[in-house]
Parts: C-alpha cells; sequence; structure tokens
C-alpha cells in the first residue's frame, strides 16, 4: 500500500510538469559504481544499471540558465567483499545486488558555450525505494549459495536518502552525458554487532556515468 502511493504521488508529479512551460522530458541510461561506506569492507567497486526517465524544467524567474532536474530510475547498487570465514583460513567472498526505485530531485544551471553545447551542473537529495535484491557467495571463485532475503531482519531497510551532485555536457538541446557523484545519509543495515547495542553502519556511495536524451 506504501509503496503504491509514492508511484502514484510521482506519476501525479510527473503529470503536472509535463505541462508546465519550459518543461523537457526524456530517458537516461547508464551505469553506477557503487563503493558503501561504514562497516562493511568493498573488494573494489559493484557495477550496476541505471534506467529511468527525466524530467528537466526551467526556472527562467530565478535566473536564466537555473533548472530543477526531477528523476525516477531503476538503480542497481551493491558491493563486492571478501572475508574470512573461520579457522581453515577459507576466504570467501559476498556479491551483493541491491535495485532501488531511485528518486534524485537536483537544482542546476546551465552555462551555453555555444548553440549545440552547454555546461551543466547540479545538486540536491536522492530517496530510494528497495524494490529486490540477491546476494551471491562464492568460495575460491566458485558459487556456493545465493539468497534473495535482502531485506530481512539480518539484511537492509528498504528505504534510502542522501545527497548527490552531476556535471555534464547537452549537445545540440537534446543529448546528455552527465557524471554524478551520491552518498547516502542514513544507514540502511539491520544488521547488530556482538553485543547487540549498536547496529552495523551501511551507507550507500556510488559514481554514476550515464547518457539522456530529451525531447
Amino acid at each position: 500500500m506504501k509503496r503504491t502511493l509514492i508511484i502514484a504521488c510521482i506519476v501525479s508529479m510527473f503529470s503536472s510538469f509535463v505541462h508546465a512551460q519550459d518543461f523537457r522530458y526524456g530517458f537516461i541510461g547508464g551505469v553506477n559504481l557503487s563503493r558503501p561506506v561504514g562497516d562493511v569492507h568493498p573488494d573494489g567497486v559493484k557495477t550496476g544499471m541505471l534506467l529511468g526517465v527525466k524530467g528537466e524544467l526551467g526556472i527562467p524567474a530565478i535566473a536564466k540558465g537555473v533548472y530543477t532536474d526531477f528523476e525516477v530510475q531503476i538503480s542497481a547498487k551493491g558491493y563486492k567483499s571478501p572475508f574470512l570465514l573461520n579457522d581453515n583460513n577459507e576466504m570467501l567472498q559476498t556479491k551483493m545486488n541491491i535495485y532501488y526505485l531511485n528518486i534524485p530531485i537536483q537544482i542546476g544551471y546551465k552555462l551555453k558555450c555555444s548553440n549545440s553545447l552547454s555546461l551543466f551542473a547540479s545538486v540536491g537529495p536522492y530517496f530510494g525505494l528497495g524494490l529486490w535484491g540477491k546476494a551471491n557467495y562464492y568460495n575460491n571463485d566458485k558459487k556456493y549459495d545465493s539468497s534473495s532475503a535482502v531485506f530481512d531482519k539480518h539484511g537492509f531497510k528498504r528505504f534510502d536518502c542522501g545527497l548527490g551532485m552531476n556535471i555534464g555536457l547537452e549537445y545540440a538541446k537534446h543529448y546528455q552525458f552527465a557524471i554524478g557523484y551520491s552518498r547516502g545519509l542514513k544507514n540502511i543495515s539491520k544488521l547488530e554487532d556482538w553485543n547487540h547495542r549498536n547496529n552495523w553502519v551501511h551507507k550507500n556511495r556510488y559514481f554514476t556515468f550515464s547518457l539522456g536524451y530529451l525531447l
């Protein structure tokens, strides 16, 4: 019920933007490079996909070039992490994939460099709702177990939020290439330490490389 209400609100907001002046909309695709922070110890970065729709609303009342950017994404985050299991010194590796309905809302500024090229930068919050996920476990590069219960009592909280920023280029008023960085502010871990006094800390952090097309 809660997820249905959130999605209905998003659709309503997007529909109202479509009928506004100085509004453009389109599609976005790219990759996330995730490396969370906290008590998890990632082994490098985890690559995940990014797909979605976006809207861009100019705000000339503030200043020429100022705009707000609104996206609805299916965003894959996670990590890969090795750890020692027991006294046999067996090295295990976890590969965690968590898929979110991600909603970044940012304020930006666009600088026109020529008739066909503009630079832009934006910053603002993001909100994430966990949809599904999967954990795969490997021993000496051989898969031995997996689980889809990533949001159970030993896993992650579904709601996430944080701050993000983007810089990029727009070509011919349609094509956009952007590099982004986002950092979670919420601890999404449900795990407790051995004394059951404190939660383990796990906050999302990721870079994004994306291509967009605005109609």
